[in-house]
């Protein structure tokens, strides 16, 4: 069964039992836009208990703003009782939700008309004219845009992925209110803002996005983020195609390995942007090649538009690791080399094995390792 037909089963046993169900949200928007999204939400008449009284396998996972995880065949999809919200003192959360509304109450409090429409049994509700705004190709609000970006001003981050993900155009009256209302996001937690960030970076039109952040203001509400900058990453012909070769783009252009810190990103994510960052300045040579991981290398092929030789670049080398040299730490002390020249001795034997200088063989790198510890005075 596709997602689409598990979904379809759990409107159907919302139905016998007396409820409305329909798929709502993004599914529907990229439905209309002709694909079948696997990422299914569904929202409900019925209450949160109720629904967990239809299906055995379900958990409360946002019980208090009426959400429950319906798992059919280890298929698991959020189920949402129909809701309205109150008003976003922390522009962030509702203060209030109220649950048992219509239909049209719970798409009122959605973000954009495209992703304010529901699903049901071959047929579309569009109350906002969502439909009508994708095939003109604009990401317009529920509502005044003031409105909802003063609810949520991540609402304006939103707004510029969509822009990117789908290269649409920003309305008017939303253009004016995200200008306006920019200095909001300031109040926004940093990891939200990032991950929004990271998804335009990695959208088709995301130079488009970038242009418009900056055209609106919104640019200046960001950390380490000037309109100089925007343009150098505009201007750079490597495309993101994930998260941390977009980060990797703003790093290099920046010429800054700090710039990353106030995004509130993973270590892990920091130090591979780093690596991104540094390959684009200096480019690929053996001893890079050899420092860097195959997926790494992969990325920085494929941000740009090469083929991705990272593994037959890998395994050309003559070791993947210094686990693999022929001599290591207990060889340099049986000659009696001490701390920190075990050190530079083994650095120099790996280098010169991985630039092909010298084979990875046991006799040929103890008696270099000989000569090595003469010239350094050690014997």
């Amino acid at each position: 069964m596709t997602e689409w037909e598990y979904a379809k089963q759990i409107i159907d046993t919302i139905e016998q039992h007396g409820g409305e169900a329909y798929i709502v949200g993004g599914a529907v928007r990229d439905y209309v836009l002709g694909s079948l999204p696997d990422d299914i939400d569904l929202a409900t008449s019925l209450f949160p208990e109720e629904v967990m009284a239809l299906f055995p396998k379900s958990v409360p996972t946002g019980i208090e703003h009426g959400t429950v995880t319906v798992i059919l065949d280890h298929h698991p999809f959020e189920v949402t009782t129909f809701r309205s919200e109150g008003s976003y003192s922390d522009s962030r959360r509702p203060d209030h939700v109220a649950l048992g509304v219509s239909l049209e109450e719970d798409l009122l409090r959605r973000d954009f008309t495209m992703n304010a429409m529901a699903f049901h049994d071959g047929r579309v509700v569009d109350l906002f004219g969502g439909q009508h705004d994708l095939e003109e190709r604009i990401i317009r609000t529920v509502g005044s845009p003031f409105e909802r970006f003063g609810e949520d001003a991540l609402r304006i981050m939103r707004a510029l992925r969509f822009m990117s993900q789908l290269d649409f155009t920003l309305h008017d009256e939303l253009r004016e209110a995200a200008s306006g209302l920019g200095h909001k996001l300031e109040q926004i937690a940093m990891e939200r803002i990032a991950i929004e960030f990271e998804k335009l970076l990695t959208g088709p039109a995301y130079k488009k996005a970038l242009g418009e952040m900056v055209e609106l203001g919104i640019h200046r509400h960001l950390p380490n983020v000037t309109t100089e900058l925007m343009q150098r990453v505009q201007e750079d012909n490597r495309t993101p195609v994930n998260a941390v070769s977009g980060w990797a783009l703003f790093l290099y252009r920046a010429q800054d390995d700090g710039w990353l810190s106030p995004w509130k990103r993973s270590n892990a994510i920091k130090r591979e942007a780093r690596t991104l960052a540094q390959l684009c300045e200096t480019g690929l040579d053996r001893m890079t090649i050899y420092a860097t991981d195959e997926q790494t290398l992969s990325t920085y092929f494929r941000m740009n538009g090469e083929r991705d030789r990272s593994r037959e670049l890998k395994q050309s080398l003559p070791m993947t690791s210094r686990k693999e040299l022929k001599f290591n730490g207990r060889d340099a002390l049986a000659l009696g080399a001490r701390g920190e020249a075990i050190k530079h001795l083994l650095a120099d034997l790996e280098r010169r094995v991985i630039l092909n200088e010298l084979p990875n063989h046991e006799t040929v790198l103890k008696e270099e390792a000989k000569r090595w510890l003469q010239r350094a005075g050690v014997f």
